[in-house]
């Protein structure tokens, strides 16, 4: 099978999966039915929850490269019309069976919740426990960041998440060097090999929450 045809079936899978869902879906989208002016780009999909509402999708498959920056200038022209997101979907989405649902992020409550209950775990020496709770907590803000500034990878797959953030300057690199640690030692953990360093490493991934809340949620983190 052609690289075309995978591309195009999965494409036809995602928008089946929006119909039953309710949506009405347009697969290769004319010029004409696209709601508002997006240059010469031309979606894989255009979903709609109704005419005034919906998602603007591309789909990226496995080993297709992408730019970034040039999506991240279609989802700020997307994100000016109200009732419309522009979505990045991945191959990994393309597979799961509930991607065409609504998933909401955490809310800064429900974030600062799990905070309280993870410190409260450490306070008790519950670190691993604790380093699960606050790794959930990180991806959390990473994907938030992402969807408040308009670069269209909160659905991507955690590694990749990292790895766009810090080449789109959120993260910094000693902030981005912390990560892929964290994440090594969240990787060894829930494959079930053994990871000592949970321990230690439970207060470096708290610090590094308290400081992304700080910069990207000043006014939440100091009330």
């Amino acid at each position: 099978m052609t690289a075309k045809l995978i591309h195009d079936k999965s494409v036809s899978k995602i928008a089946e999966k929006y119909r039953q869902a309710g949506y009405t879906v347009l697969v290769d989208p004319e010029p004409e039915d696209i709601p508002f002016d997006l240059g010469t780009y031309r979606p894989n999909l255009i979903v709609k929850k109704n005419e005034a509402e919906g998602y603007i999708i591309e789909f990226n498959g496995s080993g297709r490269q992408i730019s970034i920056d040039r999506l991240k200038e279609i989802a700020e022209i997307v994100s000016e019309n109200t009732g419309w997101r522009f979505l990045l979907i991945t191959e990994e989405d393309a597979l799961l069976k509930d991607n065409a649902k609504e998933v909401n992020l955490l809310s800064w409550e429900h974030i600062f919740s799990r905070i309280t209950q993870s410190e409260r775990l450490i306070s008790l020496e519950e670190n691993e426990g604790a380093f699960l709770s606050l790794w959930g907590i990180l991806e959390a803000l990473l994907r938030r960041r992402a969807e408040e500034v308009t670069i269209p990878i909160e659905r991507f797959p955690t590694v990749s998440l990292i790895k766009h953030m810090y080449s789109q300057g959120e993260l910094s690199i000693e902030e981005y060097d912390r990560a892929m640690r964290l994440l090594s030692v969240r990787n060894r953990f829930i494959h079930g090999f053994e990871a000592p360093e949970v321990n230690e490493s439970v207060s470096e991934l708290l610090a590094l929450v308290n400081e992304l809340i700080s910069l990207w949620a000043p006014q939440l983190s100091q009330s």
